[in-house]
C-alpha cells in the first residue's frame, strides 16, 4: 500500500515539473523533444497520471481530448519530456508501451539523466 501511495505522489510531482520545464526552461524541453522519437499511440494514459484529466473522454471507444484542437496546454502537448515520464506512464499502462522513446546514443549534454538528479 505505501508503496502505492509514493508511486502516486512521485506521479503528482511530474506535473509541476513539467510545468516548470516548459515555461521556465523552455529550450532544455526543446531538446529533449528533437531527441524524442516515435507517436502517439492514443491509450490515454498520459491523461490519467494522478487523477482522469477533465478533458480526458472517449469516443466510440478511443480515448480523446475535448481540447485537443481549440487549446492543449504544454504540459500534454509536450508530453513526454524525458524518460521519467515515461515511467510515470508506464506505471499507468504496463501492457501497452509508449510510441515515444529516446535513443541513448541521442541524450547526449541535455540528458535529463546528467542535468535532473535530485530534482525529479
Amino acid at each position: 500500500m505505501k508503496k502505492k501511495r509514493r508511486s502516486r505522489l512521485k506521479r503528482l510531482l511530474g506535473t509541476p515539473r513539467r510545468f516548470i520545464w516548459n515555461v521556465f526552461r523552455p529550450h532544455f524541453v526543446r531538446a529533449n523533444l528533437a531527441k524524442r522519437s516515435g507517436a502517439c499511440h492514443r491509450c490515454g494514459a498520459c491523461c490519467q497520471l494522478v487523477w482522469k484529466c477533465h478533458y480526458f473522454t472517449y469516443v466510440n471507444g478511443i480515448p480523446s481530448c475535448k481540447i485537443y484542437h481549440r487549446f492543449r496546454p504544454r504540459n500534454c502537448s509536450n508530453f513526454p519530456i524525458d524518460h521519467h515520464d515515461l515511467k510515470d506512464r508506464n506505471a499507468i499502462r504496463p501492457d501497452l508501451p509508449c510510441g515515444f522513446s529516446w535513443d541513448k546514443a541521442k541524450q547526449g549534454p541535455c540528458s535529463t539523466d546528467d542535468t535532473v538528479k535530485g530534482n525529479s
